[in-house]
């Protein structure tokens, strides 16, 4: 499979003659393609773990132990399960979630890349006001 995967603005040094017929470059803009190249290998399995992800019966843990690179996609489904409790319905909820493990699965089984894990630091309280005001006496 070949899919691109978006483009970039580049300028390029083009060749021109002039109306005398001597050679000088030119800058021009112009846009670069990005493409991925993906075996079949690849697309069966992407199938088979999207599917993974479609299956409702089949737990986050379980979809992880299988499939680790899972762990982002998961995070995701969660995310979704926590934002549809805004909605009052729960039909509405069930098909909120629905709909984005669907979108998932279907990214998943374009080759899209997974969703990473992205770690946040803790980031420090900040310190009570006797503290700061301690600091600045020194």
């Amino acid at each position: 499979m070949i899919l691109r995967t978006g483009r970039d603005a580049v300028t390029v040094k083009r060749p021109e003659r002039d109306a005398q017929g001597n050679l000088s470059t030119k800058q021009v803009d112009v846009y670069r393609n990005r493409w991925v190249i993906e075996k079949k290998e690849f697309l069966e399995q992407r199938a088979t773990v999207g599917q993974i992800v479609r299956d409702e019966a089949i737990g986050p843990r379980e979809a992880v132990r299988q499939h680790p690179e899972l762990a982002g996609t998961c995070l995701n489904l969660r995310a979704a399960e926590l934002a549809s409790k805004a909605l009052r319905d729960p039909e509405d909820q069930r098909q909120f979630v629905s709909q984005v493990r669907s979108a998932l699965a279907d990214g998943i089984e374009r080759g899209e890349p997974l969703q990473p894990v992205r770690l946040r630091e803790r980031i420090p309280p900040p310190r009570a006001a006797k503290d700061r005001e301690a600091l600045t006496r020194g």
